[in-house]
Protein backbone atom coordinates (compact mmCIF):
# COMPACT_ATOMS: atom_id res chain seq x y z
CA UNK A 1 0.00 0.00 0.00
CA UNK A 2 2.76 2.35 0.98
CA UNK A 3 4.58 1.51 -2.22
CA UNK A 4 1.52 2.29 -4.36
CA UNK A 5 0.92 5.58 -2.43
CA UNK A 6 4.52 6.65 -2.99
CA UNK A 7 4.20 5.88 -6.69
CA UNK A 8 0.97 7.91 -7.01
CA UNK A 9 2.49 10.82 -5.08
CA UNK A 10 5.52 10.76 -7.34
CA UNK A 11 3.29 10.82 -10.44
CA UNK A 12 1.24 13.71 -9.00
CA UNK A 13 4.35 15.79 -8.24
CA UNK A 14 5.76 15.15 -11.71
CA UNK A 15 2.40 16.06 -13.27
CA UNK A 16 2.14 19.34 -11.36
CA UNK A 17 5.74 20.17 -12.28
CA UNK A 18 5.02 19.43 -15.95
CA UNK A 19 1.86 21.58 -15.90
CA UNK A 20 3.85 24.43 -14.42
CA UNK A 21 6.43 24.12 -17.16
CA UNK A 22 3.73 23.96 -19.84
CA UNK A 23 1.97 27.06 -18.55
CA UNK A 24 5.28 28.83 -18.30
CA UNK A 25 5.70 28.18 -22.02
CA UNK A 26 2.30 29.72 -22.84
CA UNK A 27 0.43 26.38 -23.11
CA UNK A 28 -2.78 25.31 -21.35
CA UNK A 29 -4.00 21.87 -20.29
CA UNK A 30 -7.34 20.89 -21.78
CA UNK A 31 -9.55 17.84 -21.32
CA UNK A 32 -8.35 14.86 -23.31
CA UNK A 33 -4.73 15.51 -22.52
CA UNK A 34 -4.13 17.94 -25.40
CA UNK A 35 -2.41 21.28 -25.08
CA UNK A 36 -3.01 24.55 -26.86
CA UNK A 37 -1.73 28.10 -26.75
CA UNK A 38 -3.27 29.88 -23.74
CA UNK A 39 -3.17 33.28 -25.40
CA UNK A 40 -2.32 34.35 -28.89
CA UNK A 41 1.02 36.05 -29.46
CA UNK A 42 0.86 39.66 -28.22
CA UNK A 43 0.52 42.27 -30.94
CA UNK A 44 3.76 43.86 -32.03
CA UNK A 45 4.77 46.94 -30.06
CA UNK A 46 4.05 50.04 -32.14
CA UNK A 47 6.80 52.60 -31.85
CA UNK A 48 5.67 56.19 -31.23
CA UNK A 49 5.62 58.29 -34.41
CA UNK A 50 8.89 59.96 -35.27
CA UNK A 51 7.13 63.01 -36.76
CA UNK A 52 4.13 64.78 -35.29
CA UNK A 53 2.25 67.53 -37.12
CA UNK A 54 -0.47 70.01 -36.23
CA UNK A 55 -1.84 73.26 -37.52
CA UNK A 56 -4.85 75.25 -38.65
CA UNK A 57 -6.46 76.99 -41.62
CA UNK A 58 -8.60 80.06 -41.07
CA UNK A 59 -10.54 82.73 -42.88
CA UNK A 60 -12.47 85.79 -41.75
CA UNK A 61 -14.14 88.99 -42.85
CA UNK A 62 -13.64 92.40 -41.33
CA UNK A 63 -13.54 96.17 -41.74
CA UNK A 64 -10.70 98.72 -41.36
CA UNK A 65 -11.38 102.45 -41.22
CA UNK A 66 -7.88 103.67 -42.15
CA UNK A 67 -6.14 101.37 -44.61
CA UNK A 68 -3.33 103.84 -45.40
CA UNK A 69 -2.55 104.83 -41.79
CA UNK A 70 -3.14 108.40 -42.89
CA UNK A 71 -4.03 111.55 -40.97
CA UNK A 72 -6.10 113.02 -43.81
CA UNK A 73 -6.47 110.62 -46.76
CA UNK A 74 -8.19 107.79 -44.91
CA UNK A 75 -9.44 104.91 -47.03
CA UNK A 76 -12.09 102.69 -45.44
CA UNK A 77 -12.59 99.17 -46.66
CA UNK A 78 -13.97 95.78 -45.84
CA UNK A 79 -11.56 92.90 -46.24
CA UNK A 80 -11.14 89.15 -46.24
CA UNK A 81 -8.18 87.65 -44.37
CA UNK A 82 -7.08 84.03 -44.68
CA UNK A 83 -4.12 82.16 -43.30
CA UNK A 84 -2.45 78.87 -42.49
CA UNK A 85 -0.36 77.83 -39.51
CA UNK A 86 1.42 74.45 -39.66
CA UNK A 87 4.06 72.81 -37.47
CA UNK A 88 5.98 69.55 -37.68
CA UNK A 89 8.04 68.15 -34.83
CA UNK A 90 10.66 65.46 -34.97
CA UNK A 91 10.38 63.63 -31.66
CA UNK A 92 13.60 63.52 -29.62
CA UNK A 93 16.19 61.11 -30.92
CA UNK A 94 18.37 60.77 -27.89
CA UNK A 95 19.14 64.32 -26.78
CA UNK A 96 18.12 66.13 -29.98
CA UNK A 97 14.85 67.11 -31.61
CA UNK A 98 13.78 69.29 -34.53
CA UNK A 99 10.88 71.69 -35.05
CA UNK A 100 9.70 73.50 -38.19
CA UNK A 101 6.69 75.75 -38.68
CA UNK A 102 5.09 77.86 -41.39
CA UNK A 103 2.75 80.79 -40.84
CA UNK A 104 1.25 82.65 -43.78
CA UNK A 105 -1.54 85.20 -43.92
CA UNK A 106 -3.02 87.36 -46.65
CA UNK A 107 -5.50 90.25 -46.58
CA UNK A 108 -7.46 91.59 -49.55
CA UNK A 109 -9.22 94.97 -49.23
CA UNK A 110 -12.39 95.27 -51.28
CA UNK A 111 -12.60 99.04 -51.80
CA UNK A 112 -9.16 100.50 -50.98
CA UNK A 113 -7.90 102.42 -54.00
CA UNK A 114 -4.19 102.92 -53.30
CA UNK A 115 -3.17 99.54 -51.86
CA UNK A 116 -5.58 96.62 -51.87
CA UNK A 117 -3.64 93.80 -50.23
CA UNK A 118 -1.19 92.77 -47.51
CA UNK A 119 0.61 89.50 -46.87
CA UNK A 120 3.07 87.92 -44.48
CA UNK A 121 4.82 84.53 -44.55
CA UNK A 122 7.26 83.22 -41.94
CA UNK A 123 9.15 79.92 -42.06
CA UNK A 124 10.89 78.89 -38.85
CA UNK A 125 13.09 75.89 -38.07
CA UNK A 126 14.85 74.99 -34.84
CA UNK A 127 17.22 72.16 -33.98
CA UNK A 128 17.61 71.60 -30.24
CA UNK A 129 20.11 69.59 -28.23
CA UNK A 130 19.84 69.01 -24.48
CA UNK A 131 22.41 67.92 -21.96
CA UNK A 132 20.29 66.84 -19.05
CA UNK A 133 18.19 69.57 -17.46
CA UNK A 134 21.09 72.02 -17.19
CA UNK A 135 22.10 72.98 -20.73
CA UNK A 136 20.14 73.40 -23.95
CA UNK A 137 21.68 74.38 -27.27
CA UNK A 138 19.58 75.31 -30.29
CA UNK A 139 20.20 76.54 -33.81
CA UNK A 140 17.44 78.68 -35.27
CA UNK A 141 16.88 79.55 -38.93
CA UNK A 142 14.10 81.81 -40.21
CA UNK A 143 12.93 83.03 -43.57
CA UNK A 144 10.19 85.59 -44.02
CA UNK A 145 8.36 87.70 -46.56
CA UNK A 146 6.30 90.83 -45.82
CA UNK A 147 4.10 92.85 -48.14
CA UNK A 148 2.42 95.35 -45.86
CA UNK A 149 1.17 98.89 -45.49
CA UNK A 150 3.68 100.52 -43.19
CA UNK A 151 4.59 103.91 -41.79
CA UNK A 152 8.17 104.11 -43.09
CA UNK A 153 8.83 107.71 -42.02
CA UNK A 154 12.24 108.14 -40.38
CA UNK A 155 12.68 111.85 -41.03
CA UNK A 156 10.41 114.85 -40.58
CA UNK A 157 10.74 115.87 -44.24
CA UNK A 158 7.67 113.91 -45.29
CA UNK A 159 5.18 111.37 -44.05
CA UNK A 160 5.93 108.08 -45.83
CA UNK A 161 3.15 105.52 -45.50
CA UNK A 162 3.61 103.00 -48.25
CA UNK A 163 3.43 99.38 -49.30
CA UNK A 164 6.65 97.77 -48.07
CA UNK A 165 7.87 94.48 -49.54
CA UNK A 166 10.58 92.72 -47.58
CA UNK A 167 12.45 89.45 -47.93
CA UNK A 168 14.60 88.38 -45.03
CA UNK A 169 16.46 85.49 -43.45
CA UNK A 170 18.39 84.99 -40.26
CA UNK A 171 20.29 82.24 -38.52
CA UNK A 172 21.96 81.99 -35.15
CA UNK A 173 22.72 79.79 -32.16
CA UNK A 174 21.11 80.05 -28.74
CA UNK A 175 22.34 78.54 -25.48
CA UNK A 176 20.36 78.29 -22.24
CA UNK A 177 21.89 77.32 -18.89
CA UNK A 178 19.88 76.37 -15.83
CA UNK A 179 22.26 77.76 -13.22
CA UNK A 180 20.15 76.67 -10.27
CA UNK A 181 16.62 75.21 -10.05
CA UNK A 182 15.14 78.74 -10.02
CA UNK A 183 17.73 80.64 -12.10
CA UNK A 184 18.55 80.48 -15.81
CA UNK A 185 20.65 82.40 -18.31
CA UNK A 186 20.33 82.52 -22.10
CA UNK A 187 22.49 83.90 -24.88
CA UNK A 188 21.23 84.43 -28.41
CA UNK A 189 23.23 85.54 -31.46
CA UNK A 190 21.67 86.23 -34.88
CA UNK A 191 22.80 87.27 -38.33
CA UNK A 192 20.07 88.69 -40.59
CA UNK A 193 19.76 89.75 -44.20
CA UNK A 194 16.88 91.94 -45.43
CA UNK A 195 16.20 92.91 -49.04
CA UNK A 196 13.65 95.22 -50.69
CA UNK A 197 12.50 95.45 -54.32
CA UNK A 198 14.06 98.90 -54.85
CA UNK A 199 17.24 97.96 -52.96
CA UNK A 200 17.34 101.29 -51.13
CA UNK A 201 17.11 99.77 -47.64
CA UNK A 202 18.91 96.46 -48.24
CA UNK A 203 20.95 95.69 -45.15
CA UNK A 204 22.74 93.12 -43.04
CA UNK A 205 21.99 92.96 -39.32
CA UNK A 206 23.89 91.40 -36.43
CA UNK A 207 22.33 91.05 -32.99
CA UNK A 208 23.35 89.56 -29.67
CA UNK A 209 21.12 89.14 -26.60
CA UNK A 210 21.81 88.10 -23.03
CA UNK A 211 18.89 87.16 -20.75
CA UNK A 212 18.80 86.32 -17.06
CA UNK A 213 15.68 84.82 -15.52
CA UNK A 214 14.36 83.89 -12.09
CA UNK A 215 11.57 81.31 -11.74
CA UNK A 216 10.83 80.57 -8.07
CA UNK A 217 7.82 78.41 -8.96
CA UNK A 218 5.74 77.20 -11.87
CA UNK A 219 3.47 80.25 -11.81
CA UNK A 220 5.88 83.18 -11.76
CA UNK A 221 8.96 84.24 -13.75
CA UNK A 222 10.97 87.46 -13.96
CA UNK A 223 13.66 88.13 -16.56
CA UNK A 224 15.91 90.96 -17.72
CA UNK A 225 17.56 91.14 -21.15
CA UNK A 226 20.04 93.29 -22.99
CA UNK A 227 20.37 93.38 -26.79
CA UNK A 228 23.05 94.97 -28.96
CA UNK A 229 22.52 95.25 -32.72
CA UNK A 230 24.22 96.64 -35.82
CA UNK A 231 22.63 97.52 -39.17
CA UNK A 232 24.89 97.90 -42.21
CA UNK A 233 23.09 99.37 -45.23
CA UNK A 234 24.29 98.50 -48.73
CA UNK A 235 23.62 101.82 -50.48
CA UNK A 236 21.69 104.09 -48.12
CA UNK A 237 23.58 107.25 -47.18
CA UNK A 238 23.79 109.37 -44.06
CA UNK A 239 21.76 112.54 -43.47
CA UNK A 240 22.97 116.04 -42.73
CA UNK A 241 21.80 118.03 -39.68
CA UNK A 242 18.96 119.36 -41.82
CA UNK A 243 18.03 115.87 -43.02
CA UNK A 244 19.45 116.06 -46.54
CA UNK A 245 21.20 112.97 -48.01
CA UNK A 246 24.99 113.15 -47.97
CA UNK A 247 26.44 111.71 -51.17
CA UNK A 248 29.51 109.49 -50.84
CA UNK A 249 28.59 108.25 -47.35
CA UNK A 250 27.27 104.90 -46.13
CA UNK A 251 24.78 104.56 -43.31
CA UNK A 252 25.44 102.39 -40.26
CA UNK A 253 23.12 102.02 -37.28
CA UNK A 254 23.82 100.88 -33.71
CA UNK A 255 20.93 99.78 -31.48
CA UNK A 256 21.01 99.03 -27.79
CA UNK A 257 17.91 97.77 -25.94
CA UNK A 258 17.10 96.66 -22.41
CA UNK A 259 13.96 94.76 -21.37
CA UNK A 260 12.32 93.81 -18.08
CA UNK A 261 9.63 91.12 -18.18
CA UNK A 262 7.21 89.48 -15.73
CA UNK A 263 5.13 86.40 -16.62
CA UNK A 264 2.59 85.12 -14.11
CA UNK A 265 -0.19 82.55 -13.81
CA UNK A 266 -2.76 84.02 -11.45
CA UNK A 267 -4.69 80.90 -10.42
CA UNK A 268 -3.88 77.29 -9.59
CA UNK A 269 -5.99 76.01 -12.52
CA UNK A 270 -3.86 77.98 -15.00
CA UNK A 271 -6.80 79.80 -16.57
CA UNK A 272 -5.56 83.35 -15.95
CA UNK A 273 -2.15 84.41 -17.28
CA UNK A 274 -0.47 87.78 -17.61
CA UNK A 275 2.70 89.07 -19.22
CA UNK A 276 4.23 92.53 -18.79
CA UNK A 277 7.23 93.86 -20.74
CA UNK A 278 8.96 97.21 -20.35
CA UNK A 279 11.81 98.19 -22.63
CA UNK A 280 14.06 101.10 -23.57
CA UNK A 281 15.88 101.44 -26.92
CA UNK A 282 18.63 103.78 -28.12
CA UNK A 283 19.03 104.16 -31.88
CA UNK A 284 22.23 105.80 -33.19
CA UNK A 285 23.56 106.46 -36.70
CA UNK A 286 27.21 106.78 -37.69
CA UNK A 287 26.79 110.33 -39.01
CA UNK A 288 25.80 113.55 -37.32
CA UNK A 289 23.00 111.76 -35.48
CA UNK A 290 20.04 113.00 -37.51
CA UNK A 291 18.25 109.64 -37.21
CA UNK A 292 19.04 109.23 -33.50
CA UNK A 293 16.11 108.58 -31.18
CA UNK A 294 15.28 107.19 -27.75
CA UNK A 295 12.30 104.83 -27.43
CA UNK A 296 10.42 103.63 -24.35
CA UNK A 297 7.71 101.00 -24.55
CA UNK A 298 5.47 99.01 -22.23
CA UNK A 299 3.21 96.10 -23.17
CA UNK A 300 0.74 94.20 -20.99
CA UNK A 301 -1.19 91.05 -21.93
CA UNK A 302 -3.96 89.22 -20.08
CA UNK A 303 -5.29 85.83 -21.16
CA UNK A 304 -8.19 83.75 -19.86
CA UNK A 305 -8.73 80.20 -21.13
CA UNK A 306 -11.13 77.35 -20.48
CA UNK A 307 -11.75 74.11 -22.36
CA UNK A 308 -13.94 75.99 -24.85
CA UNK A 309 -13.06 79.69 -24.54
CA UNK A 310 -10.06 81.95 -25.01
CA UNK A 311 -10.11 85.68 -24.31
CA UNK A 312 -6.90 87.67 -24.77
CA UNK A 313 -6.40 91.40 -24.30
CA UNK A 314 -3.16 93.18 -25.20
CA UNK A 315 -2.29 96.83 -24.75
CA UNK A 316 0.91 98.73 -25.50
CA UNK A 317 2.21 102.28 -25.30
CA UNK A 318 5.36 103.63 -26.94
CA UNK A 319 7.12 107.01 -26.98
CA UNK A 320 9.83 107.94 -29.49
CA UNK A 321 11.86 111.10 -28.90
CA UNK A 322 14.14 112.26 -31.72
CA UNK A 323 17.43 113.96 -30.92
CA UNK A 324 17.83 116.31 -33.92
CA UNK A 325 14.59 116.07 -35.89
CA UNK A 326 12.30 118.98 -35.12
CA UNK A 327 8.79 120.21 -35.83
CA UNK A 328 7.97 123.72 -37.03
CA UNK A 329 10.21 126.62 -37.97
CA UNK A 330 11.97 129.38 -36.12
CA UNK A 331 15.06 129.84 -34.03
CA UNK A 332 14.30 127.04 -31.59
CA UNK A 333 11.83 124.51 -33.08
CA UNK A 334 10.46 121.68 -30.94
CA UNK A 335 12.02 118.22 -31.10
CA UNK A 336 9.80 115.67 -32.76
CA UNK A 337 7.95 113.24 -30.49
CA UNK A 338 5.75 110.29 -31.40
CA UNK A 339 3.36 108.45 -29.10
CA UNK A 340 1.84 105.14 -30.19
CA UNK A 341 -0.94 103.49 -28.19
CA UNK A 342 -2.67 100.30 -29.26
CA UNK A 343 -5.12 97.72 -27.93
CA UNK A 344 -6.01 94.31 -29.30
CA UNK A 345 -8.87 92.06 -28.16
CA UNK A 346 -9.22 88.44 -29.31
CA UNK A 347 -12.09 86.08 -28.42
CA UNK A 348 -12.26 82.42 -29.49
CA UNK A 349 -14.94 79.77 -28.98
CA UNK A 350 -14.12 76.13 -29.67
CA UNK A 351 -17.06 74.37 -31.31
CA UNK A 352 -15.38 70.97 -31.55
CA UNK A 353 -11.93 69.43 -31.72
CA UNK A 354 -11.72 70.64 -35.33
CA UNK A 355 -13.64 73.91 -35.50
CA UNK A 356 -13.19 77.25 -33.74
CA UNK A 357 -14.88 80.59 -34.32
CA UNK A 358 -13.10 83.82 -33.41
CA UNK A 359 -13.55 87.58 -33.28
CA UNK A 360 -11.01 90.35 -32.97
CA UNK A 361 -10.84 94.11 -32.53
CA UNK A 362 -7.78 96.34 -32.96
CA UNK A 363 -7.43 100.01 -32.07
CA UNK A 364 -4.36 102.15 -32.72
CA UNK A 365 -3.55 105.79 -32.14
CA UNK A 366 -0.33 107.25 -33.51
CA UNK A 367 0.02 110.79 -32.22
CA UNK A 368 2.84 113.24 -32.88
CA UNK A 369 3.55 116.93 -32.42
CA UNK A 370 3.90 116.80 -36.21
CA UNK A 371 0.23 116.66 -37.29
CA UNK A 372 1.07 114.92 -40.58
CA UNK A 373 2.52 111.96 -38.68
CA UNK A 374 -0.66 111.34 -36.63
CA UNK A 375 -3.43 108.86 -37.38
CA UNK A 376 -6.09 106.61 -35.85
CA UNK A 377 -7.08 103.08 -36.83
CA UNK A 378 -9.97 100.75 -35.96
CA UNK A 379 -10.34 97.21 -37.23
CA UNK A 380 -12.87 94.46 -36.54
CA UNK A 381 -12.76 90.83 -37.68
CA UNK A 382 -14.97 87.71 -37.53
CA UNK A 383 -13.72 84.32 -38.71
CA UNK A 384 -13.64 80.55 -38.45
CA UNK A 385 -10.70 78.18 -38.04
CA UNK A 386 -10.24 74.48 -38.86
CA UNK A 387 -7.67 72.70 -36.71
CA UNK A 388 -5.85 69.46 -37.43
CA UNK A 389 -3.34 67.19 -35.75
CA UNK A 390 -1.58 64.07 -37.00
Amino acid sequence: MTKHFFSLATVAVLTLFTLGQVRGQGLAWVPGGATKTATEAPPPVVAPPSWIGWGSVQTGFGFRDNVLLSQASEERSGFVRSGIDATVWRAPQGRADFLASLKAEGTHYFSARTVNHESVAILLSEWRYRIGDVLKFSLDARGYSFDQIYDASDTDLQQVVTEVKTLGANIGPKVRWTLRPSWWMETDVEAKRLTYPDGANNRSVREGTLRLGWRPGTRFEVSVAGTEGRRNYDVRVQNSVSGRPLAGTQLRIAEREGEFRIDATLDAAGRWKTSTRASALRFRDNGVGYLNFHQRKITHEVEWTTDAWLVALKGSARRVEFALQTVGVGISPTSQIRDDISADLQIERKLSARWTVYAGYTWERNRSNDVIASYYLNEGLLGIRWNWEK
